[in-house]
């Protein structure tokens, strides 16, 4: 299984957009066998909730059982064994105060 980190931005005309969010970050758990493919399918998985990718990190993780994961994280991890995949979106919007 792989953890891969991505930034990525809503869809032109999707729900995302229309809510006022303009990004997220993506934390995803892929169970597959090779990196690529997982890139591959978190691509694909991102897409299909209306976000288009920015980019990867170049950085990911490779984990082979549940003790490679800390405990707050064991429901995503056990979530991907199931179904194969499970994606956090940490999502933000614009906000002015940010930059004050």
């Amino acid at each position: 299984m792989y953890v891969i980190f991505a930034e990525v931005k809503p869809a032109n005309g999707s729900r995302h957009q229309k809510d006022g969010h303009i990004g997220a970050v993506v934390t995803c758990y892929i169970n597959y066998q090779d990196i690529d493919g997982a890139y591959a399918l978190a691509k694909y998985y991102i897409e299909e909730e209306e976000w288009e990718v920015i980019e990867f990190e170049e950085e990911y993780y490779h984990l082979d059982n549940l003790e490679d994961v800390e405990d707050e994280y064991h429901q995503y991890y056990q979530e991907a064994l199931e179904g194969g995949y499970s994606i956090i979106f940490n999502v933000y919007d614009w906000n002015e105060g940010y930059f004050e």
